[in-house]
């Protein structure tokens, strides 16, 4: 006999209470099509509040953890934890392709797209909607707690990484332009003298430039391999 395959509630280490918000919190939008706009809506407003539920928690987290540090290392080190491939790997943590609704076809969720990421921020919001603060903090402690660790807290995101490679091949300093509202959130062009530059998103104009600076770094990177 096969072992029992865990619930998502087990796995998180919580029950809710209203079903009908946990179900909207694990169906994503493209199971609706474009005449149920009010339907498609429901997850995107949850993971809208996730995110702001989640830097909140986290930055209270750091700050209380890591009382001697400075805050350009607690800033930090809120961007490794609240970054798209860190709620990636936890949503692959968590098995949450397997309890989630996605698409009209076979359901398959594109690993590197950001699908899975903001399930995670949809699912936080919903579980502060179902239970408040308190019970929603628990989970994101349990959820991060392996990501709080020196190596990762330390880890250099990519503006920072992009900064110090320019400055040093090009002495000159990126540039961030063209901030524009899109669907998602904003779109910015970031540039590094004549010759080089890239296009990244996010929900927020410092996401988008963190986006547009990784990359960027992809990009130089290929061309050094070519």
């Amino acid at each position: 006999m096969s072992p029992r395959k865990h619930t998502l509630e087990e796995t998180i280490g919580y029950q809710f209470k209203d079903r009908e918000l946990y179900n909207q919190a694990v169906t994503h939008s493209s199971c609706f099509n474009e005449k149920r706009d009010s339907k498609r809506s429901d997850n995107e407003k949850l993971e809208f509040l996730g995110d702001a539920i989640l830097n909140t928690v986290i930055s209270i987290m750091l700050y209380k953890r890591f009382r001697g540090r400075d805050e350009g290392f607690l800033s930090n080190a809120r961007s490794s934890l609240v970054k798209r491939e860190t709620l990636t790997a936890i949503a692959k943590d968590i098995k949450l392709h397997q309890h989630m609704s996605y698409g009209n076809g076979d359901g398959t969720v594109p690993e590197e797209s950001k699908v899975l990421s903001n399930m995670v921020e949809a699912l936080i919001g919903a579980l502060y909607l179902d239970s408040g603060i308190r019970n929603a903090s628990k989970v994101i402690r349990k959820l991060f707690s392996p990501y709080f660790t020196e190596e990762k807290l330390t880890e250099k995101n990519p503006k920072n990484i992009l900064q110090e490679l320019s400055q040093k091949r090009w002495s000159a300093l990126p540039r961030y332009k063209f901030p524009r509202k899109t669907r998602d959130g904003f779109a910015v062009m970031v540039f590094v003298g004549k010759d080089y530059k890239a296009r990244g998103t996010g929900k927020s104009k410092k996401e988008a430039e963190q986006s547009a600076a990784r990359n960027l770094l992809d990009l130089l990177a290929e061309q050094e391999e070519g």
